[in-house]
């Protein structure tokens, strides 16, 4: 590859975090926005709810795709009768998945003992259809590297559904406000992806044309499903033995845990998938990038999970109310794992990117079963035994899981830590400052938690924007040098 080559490539990739990152953050936003004020108008139980049904609606969700999506982009295949086939496929395999849940919607309620269940379930099953429709247009998106096309979709679909939600909220509507949410939100998405993509398929659906794809895509949704099944048993497991309510504590918990890893890790991972595609035979640069993108993914999620570790007791009470008091341990366990599960997104990143499907498929067969035994185990402890059983199967399955994918690129885990070192340095200088700060506001603020709160967060802000200057200034460097790049690309593109 010539060094213009190289510089296009990497252009683009920063082009795709710019506005992948963009996107991403004001969906955050949005996301982070609209639980506050639903946490506010709603009960924890309405929380517990959804989440019982979104067990089952996300697992049939995996199906809607059967990972198409993902053997698109790694193939880099143009056909048109490919293309098509695989989103007639995929819209059969939904309408099928719609119908089927619905059907199981009785026996869904009937394992919670709930019956409001079953109608919430039913309304449910439409997400499954848009599921199978926008797989294939929004991978046609990601293989072209237009993400600023797939963002927008994305972001407009959010923000609709986040004001469906909160408007039906403060309307009386209770938990039906959670469950409009993402009918209205992944509908308005599919339609503004389909038309972005300036694609239309054609009438022709033939199996030949996509058997190709699918010894990548089965394997894909082998380990997809196993991997549901891994970070999706504990959510079962308290809806079935604890109840709604327990449910909707450690749900909340794990959604503000999530959104690092949605958000930013998963930001990055979007846009290396189809950049290390392009690096499958240039090891050297293969691992550079893996290396550069964990770097960043810890640059931003390790102050995250540490800053709200620290604030917790006070960010659960000022932002959410008392009622929400139970989830502030689950809240601070959930931190720790989350910091790192966001840097350990790069390994099936590596598996998508260099074919190894079926190694990350066997991995997930061990890791499954795993994680529902130390669930198990947790239960009788409650929420909190829950989430700390959680938290210990993941941390030990996490360096598995790495162990084996950086031997595919021959990287050794001592320069993968090594990449998280400055980050990790930054961040636990944040944390003295962070901790002291709180100590002395204690004494000298008493009970004024929103005052508390505001004081540390500002000193977090200050100090570590403080310790990566000191400590991780080369890095920041070459982000600086990337987003440069890639806004002086964008206004070209523009003219």
């Amino acid at each position: 590859m010539s060094e213009n080559s190289q510089r296009g490539l990497g252009v683009t990739a920063a082009r795709g975090v710019f506005w992948v990152g963009g996107g991403q953050v004001f969906r955050q936003l949005v996301g982070l926005t609209t639980a506050i004020i639903l946490a506010r108008l709603l009960a924890p139980e309405d929380f517990g709810l959804i989440a019982m049904a979104y067990v089952f609606i996300a697992l049939a969700q995996l199906f809607a795709d059967f990972g198409i999506g993902a053997a698109i982009i790694q193939s880099k295949d143009t056909d048109p009768r490919v293309i098509s086939s695989a989103f007639w496929a995929n819209i059969v395999v939904g309408i099928a998945l719609a119908i089927m849940t619905a059907a199981a919607a009785p026996a869904i309620a009937g394992f919670y003992d709930d019956e409001r269940l079953l109608y919430m379930t039913l309304a449910l099953s439409l997400t499954l259809l848009l599921s199978g429709a926008v797989a294939v247009p929004r991978a046609v998106l990601y293989r072209d590297m237009r993400f600023n096309r797939a963002i927008q979709a994305q972001m407009v679909g959010s923000l609709a559904g986040g004001l469906v939600a909160v408007t039906l909220a403060w309307n009386g509507f209770s938990v039906w406000s959670l469950v409009w949410q993402p009918i209205c939100g992944s509908g308005i998405s599919f339609v503004l992806t389909f038309a972005f993509t300036g694609w239309r398929p054609i009438r022709t659906f033939s199996w030949r044309h996509i058997r190709h794809l699918t010894s990548f895509s089965f394997d894909v949704l082998g380990a997809d499903l196993l991997d549901y099944a891994r970070q999706n048993s504990d959510k079962l497991i308290i809806g079935k033995f604890l109840g709604s309510t327990a449910l909707g504590y450690y749900n909340l918990a794990f959604q503000l845990m999530l959104y690092p890893l949605t958000y930013v890790a998963g930001v990055i991972a979007k846009v290396l998938f189809p950049t290390l595609s392009f690096l499958q035979k240039e090891r050297a640069r293969l691992q550079q990038a893996c290396l550069k993108a964990t770097a960043a993914v810890a640059l931003i999620t390790f102050p995250m999970m540490v800053g709200l570790f620290l604030v917790a007791d006070d960010f659960v009470l000022v932002v959410f109310g008392e009622k929400w008091a139970p989830m502030r341990p689950v809240l601070q366990i959930l931190c720790l794992i989350g910091m790192l599960q966001s840097v350990g997104t790069v390994a099936g990143t590596i598996y998508l990117s260099t074919g190894r499907t079926r190694t990350m498929f066997h991995l997930a067969l061990v890791s499954a079963p795993v994680t529902v035994a130390a669930l198990v185990v947790g239960l009788p402890w409650g929420i909190v035994g829950v989430a700390f059983a959680y938290a210990v199967a993941t941390i030990v399955l996490l360096y598995v899981n790495l162990w084996f994918a950086l031997r595919i690129i021959r990287l050794r885990l001592r320069d993968y830590h090594a990449a998280l070192l400055r980050p990790l340095i930054a961040s636990s200088a944040m944390a003295a400052v962070v901790w002291f700060v709180q100590s002395i506001a204690e004494n000298a603020i008493g009970a004024n938690r929103m005052a508390r709160l505001m004081l540390c967060v500002a000193a977090g802000i200050v100090s570590y924007v403080l310790a990566i200057l000191v400590f991780n200034r080369a890095q920041l460097a070459e982000l600086r040098r990337l987003v440069t790049a890639s806004l002086k690309h964008e206004r070209e593109a523009e003219k």
